[in-house]
């Protein structure tokens, strides 16, 4: 059984397509021996055996079966047999999404919005937010960072920042252990100040060219401070994910992250901190991004419940 090509010229080639390496499809034909295809020139293709596509940026290769879709789209079927629409122009990036060598590995995101209002009342809301992971062979650093204040008239109703930061170590495929400290500090709540430390087993359910999903749980302590000075701690544990998930190949990204945890004492304190949102890649480097965020805190002496809607602007390598 042939493969077929579809040309952006209105062409069609059947053969057996061998690679895609460099721009170039390379691939087998009857009449007219090995040709050599600039891959701009491809509208789509259906290959009937699985073929080796080479990232050229990352230098690594990857086995898959291409199935036809409609004009400049095609639908990547992996070893697990999960399925993908692609953008033909963006197949090399997606292809990103998977990294199987040792070799240091470093990418992540930076968001930022802004709104202003001039009217009756004059308001300023901004919002920053950082994401970055590094992974070289079994060791994987997350770290994050992010930034909120809303001011109206002289009135400053949100101001606060966190940090985070999390060491995986692999001991076995799709198993990691992971230890994690974050901490929260708010200028206008009474819970002005936020910290956890915990340890524990993670699991990774998936790691492709779709995306990632990871849990982990842990025990630890949670510390906590007060405007006045006081301070309160309790030992508990947390359920930690961590989801992304690419659509149209790498042009939408679904992503969600968080934790929730609970004391394991009388006080009964649980913790909810998270995110869910979409990232519209602009560019192979500027994304356009929506989110919803959820902070609730409850059990401990000032019930926290912060929820917050963004939208912005930002990068990613």
């Amino acid at each position: 059984m042939a493969d077929t090509v579809w040309l952006s010229n209105g062409d069609r080639l059947s053969g057996t397509v061998r690679s895609l390496s460099d721009g170039k499809l390379i691939m087998d034909t009857s009449w007219g021996g090995t040709l050599s295809l600039n891959w701009s020139a491809v509208s789509t293709l259906d290959s009937k055996n699985a073929i080796t596509l080479r990232n050229s940026q990352t230098g690594e290769n990857y086995s898959v079966r291409l199935a036809a879709a409609e004009p400049g789209y095609l639908t990547v079927i992996n070893e697990q047999q999960d399925e993908e629409k692609v953008s033909v122009s963006r197949i090399d990036e997606f292809m990103k999404a998977k990294v199987r060598s040792d070799r240091l590995k470093w990418n992540g995101n930076v968001d930022a919005g802004i709104n202003l209002k001039h009217a009756s009342t004059q308001t300023q809301d901004t919002n920053f937010a950082f994401n970055s992971k590094i992974s070289q062979g079994k060791w994987r650093h997350d770290l994050g960072a992010t930034w909120n204040r809303e001011k109206e008239d002289a009135s400053v109703n949100t101001n606060n920042y966190s940090l985070r930061y999390a060491l995986d170590y692999t001991f076995r495929e799709q198993f990691f252990w992971q230890g994690r400290a974050s901490y929260k500090r708010d200028w206008v709540e009474d819970l002005a100040h936020q910290a956890l430390i915990g340890t524990g087993p993670g699991y990774q359910f998936w790691d492709n060219e779709l995306g990632s999903f990871s849990l982990s749980l842990l025990a630890g302590a949670f510390g906590y401070g007060y405007s006045d000075g006081s301070v309160d701690s309790h030992y508990g544990a947390s359920l930690r994910w961590d989801y992304q998930r690419y659509l149209r190949g790498k042009e939408i990204i679904l992503f969600s992250h968080g934790e929730a945890g609970h004391s394991l004492d009388e006080e009964g304190v649980f913790t909810l901190d998270a995110e869910v949102g979409l990232r519209y890649a602009l560019t192979s480097w500027s994304t356009l991004n929506i989110g919803y965020a959820r902070d609730f805190v409850s059990g401990t002496r000032d019930t926290l419940n912060e929820r917050r809607f963004t939208t912005g602007l930002g990068v990613k390598w």
